[in-house]
């Protein structure tokens, strides 16, 4: 390999949400490292000022410990504009009488009092992050394509190429961080196995218009062909909207998505279900396939997977991106001591107390979300008895029903 052309600290692997996210927390919390960032698509031309569809659109679920973090970092102001509060979150199994309805009032946070989280438009949560990014030294890299790995002893060398054509470049890391989503090139390349199972399930994702104000609840509603959630987004246009993500059955999926507007629109308030009230429209309905993938390995010397390619989770309860930004959270910390003691942020020690402080939050979290919904959607008496039981007790004893809002508010990061 030739001469590398230059040398920095960190070098992250897609531009991503995961990837956006650790950059401005390596900004912020280790000010002194040199972090590069690559990505694929370019993201020079993002616009300082976020221009929203007025009605599809998707969204993403933030828990409350989550947006403390992005108050750190001084970008709720700018999402605030683009997110509902989740005042409280009702999790019910249809066709059986017991339910739970989840309140934040007791966690008595300073910024985000009352709330359980927020739900933050996409269309602007990922370019408030890279416009952030202007604001801060790390280097942006797009559009660029990473085209080889090789580790030594002394970190990673890099070779990427502009994806539009051009000359390669070589770049030596002390840190390579691989956050190039689910199915990563990259960690095929570095033979880092992965362990997936697939649900032969498929999530189909729209916008809905209500007939009434959704007043800040999120709805966990299981039913016979999946879970399904209706997450409150902000008001439109005069237009009460909310997202919905419902995960059933791939041939069930195929007759929804055939159906005219009118008939889908049916379909999924028969699904749902009356208790936000009339849907009166939908939006454009998009699927993706559900699957379970995680890293047998997360991390190496010099070398940390993180967001997708790390773990991809059912989308039940919305955890799967709360969980990577404590991941982000708790490397950057880990980064900050290396930087105190030692100087080198690509030492097998402070990569392995990383993962060791991740360990047992994602061991919960992955086995939350992968055994909860085939436990809702069991026709076993057994199972159904243990899991009417279990929203009896979120019903009737209320420190239970305390400790699971600060769970699902992600609080104590």
């Amino acid at each position: 390999m030739s001469e590398p052309l230059e040398r920095v600290d960190v070098a992250i692997v897609g531009g991503g949400m995961a990837g956006a996210s650790l950059a401005l927390m390596l900004a912020h919390f280790c000010p002194h490292l040199s972090v590069q960032l690559l990505e694929q698509r370019s993201l020079h031309n993002a616009s300082a000022s976020v221009q929203l569809p007025s009605f599809d659109t998707r969204a993403t679920a933030i828990a409350a410990g989550s947006l403390q973090l992005f108050e750190q970092l001084g970008l709720w102001p700018a999402l605030r504009e683009y997110s509902a509060p989740i005042k409280r979150i009702q999790v019910s199994d249809r066709g059986h009488a017991f339910g739970a309805a989840l309140s934040a009032g007791a966690q008595k946070q300073a910024s985000f009092a009352g709330m359980l989280g927020a739900v933050i438009e996409n269309a602007a949560l990922g370019p408030i992050l890279h416009n952030a990014l202007n604001d801060t030294a790390v280097r942006l890299i797009s559009p660029a394509r990473v085209t080889s790995v090789q580790m030594d002893n002394e970190g990673a060398n890099l070779r990427w190429t502009a994806v539009d054509g051009g000359s390669e470049h070589v770049m030596k890391c002390d840190l390579l961080v691989v956050a190039d989503g689910v199915d990563s090139p990259l960690c095929k390349q570095l033979g880092m196995e992965i362990d997936t199972v697939k649900y032969q399930q498929r999530a189909l994702v729209t916008t809905v218009a209500l007939q009434r104000d959704h007043d800040g609840v999120a709805y966990e509603r299981f039913t016979a062909s999946g879970p399904m959630a209706l997450l409150p987004l902000p008001r439109r246009e005069g237009v009460h909207r909310a997202a919905v993500v419902w995960a059933c059955a791939e041939e069930e999926a195929d007759v929804v998505c055939a159906l005219p507007e009118q008939q889908r629109l049916q379909r999924l308030q028969q699904q749902f279900g009356w208790r936000a009230g009339r849907f009166i429209r939908a939006g454009a309905l998009q699927g993706y396939p559900l699957s379970l993938s995680l890293a047998r390995e997360q991390w190496r010397r010099n070398l940390v997977l993180l967001g997708n390619c790390a773990h991809f989770l059912h989308p039940v309860a919305g955890q799967g991106f709360n969980l990577t930004l404590r991941d982000c959270y708790a490397l950057a910390q880990s980064l900050v001591r290396s930087q105190v003691q030692s100087g080198a942020v690509g030492q097998l020690e402070w990569l392995a107390a990383y993962g060791e402080n991740r360990r047992l939050d994602q061991q919960l979290t992955v086995g939350f979300s992968d055994r909860i919904p085939a436990l809702f959607s069991s026709a076993n008496p057994f199972q159904q008895v243990v899991r009417q039981l279990g929203m009896l007790g979120l019903t009737l004893v209320p420190p239970l029903r305390q400790q699971f809002a600060g769970q699902a508010a992600g609080f104590g990061l």
